[in-house]
């Protein structure tokens, strides 16, 4: 209790410049504390204004001289605590104009005995007006106390209080506290004075109440004590509230036998519209009263109480009529006019703490409020029975301490543990018990050299009280080890918190509660080191006995619902812990004070919870629950004055950034060491996510190491926290592709981590994927041998931790694995991983196109290879049976590699062409081209195989087949092979898109072109560019591929038709070309800027100088090499010149000689059509002809002969 505290409802403050020490001030001073005990007085405003605004649970009213008042006025009227202001002066009329503009202002005084008069009437309505209640929510299936709201919380406690403090033994040292209080607080009241120590001489229990019903200090003081919930006042006026408790249970004996089971009350009051509009909207629910209630038997003398009111027009009169079952009342009530200082009132007193429903509330013509309510028991709810109970038939200190420890009131508990020791004699046995209780708060505050002092000092009375095998050692060592987790010594925690547990386990069922509370912080060590098998087990284990002994609101059950929900958390099962933690938080809403810590920490780490599911709504509903208790919290357990300055700043908004990170600090030291590293490890994770969206991996490893530093010197072992930053660490390295820093990272992550921790599966495939990046480096450096053993590593970690083991990531190992074989030539461990890479794909991928088309096709290609070996190594033997053994082994092993039909009868065809032998060669090859045909409707053959590696198969080995004849010089086949491409193309349009077939038509041509038929060549060219789409704008992403090989052939044709001198029929292909792949591939692709250096050439010949011009420009502003860049620059400033002199002898021709001829290092000896295009150039150049042919070639070189002698000779041109 703080010295010169307010211990009544009414504080009078006096501001006026000219307050002194004359007598005229005095007397009015004594006058004004005659009618309000507690005054105050001021000469300075600023003083006043501050003092006004820091009261808080007092009624003000406040008396201030005209000059002071126009200032002070506007800037306190808004304060709830304000209930009216009184202007004290001279000159009335001087100040009647401001004083109308404010309502709060009763009215101007220039007399003194009208002021005390005005004053006096004012209290006394004041008093009337005061109604200490606790509003209890109706629920909506049954009609009962439900704890929706922190009144019904604030009522559940004040009970659980006031029943222990009834309890506790009386004593003639309770009431000499209570009275020395009470002359501190009336010291230089006479009045007051006089009856305090009347009380003293004259006080036995039997008159309780006809003290508490004289208009003296007691009733001003206890009411407002149990309005307010002041437990230092109650605590101190604990044997007069006993006292009356008892006397009035004694004549409720006698009264309920003498009256009717129902009987009916009333009681006037004025309330606050605010205060009537709560208990409206809870009708049906239920209302509890903090206070002695005092009742009339007289409905009319209860209305004659309220009925003159016309000062406060603010206030509501209201009338409670109250209807009470005295067969059911467990609360005391009775008509004490026997025993009442007042004798001539018929008044019921009723017992605080009593409970009414809420059964209507309405309006009388008159204006009146009649609530009407109903005596209830429903205020004993499972959780407060159960309190009530555990409370023993007598307390004490103790006891009374320990229900502040779990009201969450720390430094008040503090304070009592101290008295207690203070009065218990040396080597007491409670003093061990008080030292833990102790220990257990500093412990609360996060203040460990106090656990630590009063744990020590605990152990000391112990052994001088008790042998080791006494409950009381398990105690001890429960607290020892919840101070060694909160140091993060788990080694020494577990350690002791084992010992607890053999001692509780032998002393059960009395010790079942104290030994749950032991498996819980064996939980709660288990969850700090990531033992996944371990955790969930003891916490669930340690719930189980408390929900066989407590009621399911208890709060030590919410608390645990939070332990196990940051267990989740850690073990990445974020909807079980969301619903853990939810509802831990709906029991501890219900069952402790929104100021207690552990509610306060719930609702933070739920509003970080939701913050990270993007779920604003709910963050901002437990931050705001945060903010309007913070304060609270901070005063009622740490009294830390800095923290809440803070909370305050950030609760009106005003904190700054700096204030609210001071805050986080200081607010990290109040959690468990397992709230704060969820907490910090939550804020590392969205930061280096944050960092690593934006591949700053430099950032992330600097934070990642100063977080493992700061760790590392907070935790004595390994914990799922240091395991998380390693695996941060070794990802971020991987990315760098710093694979030996990453290696050496997740290993240190994965020695840490339990093996039954969910998420190692996570840290195993991070290893599995550094060594696959380790044999991709090793492939490129050729080391074969170092790449198969990382490539192995990776696919057996693979093997191990992904479910189920038909994954894609397998198989794309096992065909890396494949090729490494292959480029080792072991033929045979190809194979056998080919097969384990097809088993692994899943079999919705294992058709789909390029999963293992290419790796099958390498593998069979290297076999062919090595098979063409076999075969030269027979050819050289000369025995035929060793060639043809070959070709079976070869046509078995594509078997067994599922190669399909088409392919192996083309590899085989392939071989005998090798061999000359064209029969047996056509034989294989028009197998595979029949394999690959189709030959059924197109449903019928997407049942069995992809429809795109069907038509892929068909476009290879048409064109393989066609190239390879081509070169067998076989027309006639070329030609059958032709005619039953199309046939099938056509008999099957759906098989093929345009696009594919035009690139069959250009195969064909490109295989007529090399056997020098250039009609037929140009036919198919021309067919291939009759079926493409007009015009196509767009190309479908699915057949890029074939787009750009006709891209590709058309290409290449066109160059043919260069060399050919056929400029005409190359530029439109060059043109097409272009076309697609303007589309397809970057502006300043080299494909492109080749195809405008031709394209320049080609309008060059045809003198469209400006069309030539564009086109070099494009080269120039994108050349391939710098050669390139060279030659065309010379060459544009030629063409743009027009009349500059062309001197073949100079560096100026060749680059122009170059372009128009469309060949650098190679032309036929006596090639005259190139001669003939220069020399139209140069004419339209230099405005005269020349002729010349080029008669001999070396290489880089050419020597040109003149036509008509016009040059005698001519040195040798450059390329």
């Amino acid at each position: 209790m703080e010295l010169n505290e307010n211990l009544e409802e009414f504080t009078v403050i006096w501001l006026d410049a000219r307050i002194d020490t004359s007598v005229d001030c005095i007397d009015t001073k004594k006058h004004l504390q005659s009618i309000i005990n507690y005054l105050k007085t001021f000469n300075d405003s600023a003083k006043c204004i501050d003092y006004i605004k820091a009261v808080k649970e007092e009624k003000v009213f406040l008396i201030v001289s005209g000059t002071y008042g126009e200032k002070v006025v506007p800037e306190i009227e808004h304060l709830p605590q304000i209930r009216v202001v009184y202007v004290f002066c001279q000159n009335a009329e001087k100040h009647q104009k401001w004083v109308s503009k404010h309502r709060i202002v009763q009215d101007i005084f220039t007399n003194k005995q009208r002021l005390y008069k005005k004053l006096t009437e004012d209290v006394r309505l004041s008093d009337a007006s005061l109604l200490s209640v606790a509003i209890l929510s109706p629920d909506s299936k049954e009609n009962q106390v439900t704890d929706l709201n922190q009144q019904s919380v604030k009522y559940l406690w004040s009970q659980v209080l006031i029943e222990a403090l009834l309890r506790f033994p009386s004593s003639k040292k309770a009431k000499s506290d209570m009275l020395k209080e009470c002359r501190q607080q009336y010291y230089d009241n006479k009045r007051e004075i006089d009856i305090i120590q009347e009380f003293d001489k004259e006080y036995c229990a039997e008159n309780a109440i006809a003290w508490y019903t004289r208009e003296c200090f007691l009733y001003k003081i206890v009411n407002k004590a149990l309005r307010t919930d002041n437990i230092d006042v109650i605590f101190k006026f604990r044997f007069f509230i006993k006292d009356l408790y008892e006397e009035l249970s004694k004549m409720h004996a006698t009264y309920i036998a003498s009256v009717p089971s129902i009987v009916y009350v009333y009681r006037g009051q004025y309330m606050t519209i605010k205060e009537l509009t709560k208990i409206k909207e809870n009708t049906h629910g239920h209302i509890s009263m903090n206070t002695f209630l005092s009742t009339s038997t007289s409905k009319q003398t209860s209305l004659d109480f309220v009925q003159h009111n016309t000062t406060y027009p603010s206030l509501a009169v209201v009338l409670f009529e109250i209807e009470i079952d005295s067969t059911l009342a467990t609360k005391p009530f009775a008509n004490i006019k026997s025993k009442s200082y007042h004798k001539e009132e018929n008044e019921v007193l009723i017992a605080m703490g009593s409970t009414f429903s809420i059964e209507k509330v309405e309006q009388d013509k008159q204006g009146i409020w009649n609530v009407n309510l109903v005596w209830s028991n429903k205020e004993d709810v499972e959780l407060l029975t159960y309190m009530k109970k555990s409370l023993g038939q007598s307390t004490n200190l103790e006891t009374f301490g320990s229900i502040l420890i779990d009201m969450g009131e720390l430094l008040k508990a503090e304070r009592y543990f101290k008295l207690l020791l203070e009065q218990l004699p040396e080597n007491h046995p409670s003093i061990g018990n008080t030292y833990i209780q102790m220990s257990t708060i500093g412990l609360n505050q996060s203040n460990i050299e106090k656990a630590m002092e009063y744990s020590e000092k605990a152990e000391k009375s112990f052994r001088m009280s008790y042998p080791m095998s006494h409950p009381c050692y398990g105690s001890l060592y429960l607290n020892m080890g919840r101070i060694q987790l909160f140091q993060c010594d788990v080694i020494s925690a577990r350690l002791n918190l084992e010992k607890a547990a053999e001692i509780f386990s032998k002393n059960t069922p009395s010790y079942d509660l104290q030994l749950a509370a032991v498996y819980i912080q064996l939980g709660n060590i288990s969850t700090i080191c990531g033992e996944q098998s371990k955790m969930l087990t003891e916490l669930k284990r340690g719930l189980e006995i408390q929900l066989k002994h407590l009621p399911n609101t208890h709060p030590d059950i919410g608390i645990t619902y939070s332990y196990i929900g940051t267990a989740q958390l850690t073990s990445g099962l974020s909807r079980d812990a969301l619903d853990s933690l939810t509802k831990s938080w709906e029991i501890l809403r219900k069952s402790l004070s929104p100021c207690h810590p552990k509610y306060f920490l719930i609702c933070f780490t739920l509003s970080q919870l939701y913050d990270a599911k993007k779920d604003v709504d709910k963050r901002n509903f437990f931050l705001d629950e945060l903010f309007d208790n913070l304060s609270g919290m901070i005063a009622q357990n740490f009294g830390d004055i800095e923290l809440m300055s803070l909370a305050a700043s950030m609760k009106d908004g005003s904190a700054t950034n700096k204030d609210i990170k001071l805050f986080e600090t200081r607010f990290k030291e109040m959690a468990t060491p397992l709230e704060r590293a969820v907490l910090e490890f939550r804020r590392f994770t969205e930061e280096s996510e944050a960092l690593l969206k934006k591949n700053d991996y430099d950032s992330v490893l600097e934070l990642i190491n100063k977080t493992l530093l700061y760790w590392q010197q907070k935790i004595q072992s390994g914990t799922i926290f240091l395991a998380e930053l390693h695996y941060k660490k070794a990802y971020a390295y991987f990315k760098k592709q710093d694979l030996v820093s990453a290696l050496s990272s997740i290993n240190d992550a994965i020695e840490i981590l339990p093996s039954d921790f969910p998420r190692f599966s996570k840290y195993q495939l991070l290893l599995g994927d550094i060594y696959r990046d380790e044999g991709n480096q090793k492939m490129k450096l050729n080391e074969l041998d170092a790449a198969l053993v990382a490539y192995t590593k990776a696919v057996n970690i693979y093997i191990t931790y992904i479910q189920p083991p038909v994954h894609q990531t397998i198989s794309n190992a096992y065909s890396t694995i494949t090729k490494i074989h292959v480029r080792k030539h072991q033929f045979d461990l190809a194979k056998d991983n080919l097969f384990k890479a097809r088993n692994s794909l899943p079999p919705n991928l294992l058709n789909s196109k390029h999963n293992l088309y290419n790796v099958e096709r390498t593998v069979a290609y290297s076999i062919f290879r090595n098979s063409i070996k076999e075969l030269i190594n027979a050819l050289d033997s000369d025995a035929l049976e060793g060639f043809q053994k070959a070709v079976s082994t070869f046509t078995q092993e594509m078997s067994s590699l599922s190669f399909d039909i088409a392919s192996t009868h083309f590899f085989i065809g392939y071989l005998y062409t090798n061999m000359a032998n064209t029969s047996l060669a056509a034989n294989h090859f028009r197998f595979a081209l029949e394999s690959a045909m189709p030959k059924h409707p197109i449903r019928k053959i997407a049942k069995e195989f992809s429809l795109e590696i069907k038509q892929q198969t068909l476009n290879f080995i048409l064109a393989d087949l066609l190239m390879i004849y081509s070169k067998t010089f076989e027309p006639e086949y070329v030609s059958r092979l032709h005619e039953r491409a199309i046939f099938y193309c056509k008999k099957y349009p759906t098989a093929l898109s345009h696009v594919k077939l035009a690139t069959i038509y250009l195969r064909i041509g490109t295989v007529y072109q090399k056997a020098k038929n250039d009609n037929l060549a140009k036919s198919y060219l021309n067919d291939a560019s009759a079926v493409m789409p007009p015009d196509s704008k767009s190309i479908d992403k699915s057949e890029k591929i074939y787009f750009l090989e006709l891209a590709e052939a058309q290409f290449k044709y066109a160059d043919y038709c260069m060399t050919q001198s056929n400029f005409e029929a190359a530029c439109p292909l060059f043109q097409k070309s272009l076309h697609i792949y303007k589309m397809l591939l970057p502006a300043t692709d080299p494909k492109i800027i080749i195809i405008y250096r031709k394209l320049a050439g080609i309008y060059a010949s045809r003198l469209e100088i400006p069309l030539a011009i564009r086109c070099l420009e494009k080269v120039v502003a994108n050349p391939v090499n710098e050669e390139m860049y060279e030659e065309s620059s010379r060459c544009l400033q030629l063409l743009k010149s027009g009349s500059a002199s062309l001197n073949f002898r100079g560096m100026e021709a060749s680059p122009l000689l170059s372009m128009l001829t469309g060949r650098k290092d190679t032309l036929p000896e006596g090639s005259t059509a190139d001669a003939e295009t220069v020399t139209k150039v140069l004419k339209n150049i230099t405005g005269s002809t020349v002729n010349f042919n080029i008669v001999s070639y070396e290489p880089n070189k050419y020597t040109a002969r003149p036509n008509k002698g016009i040059l005698a000779s001519h040195e040798v041109l450059e390329g």
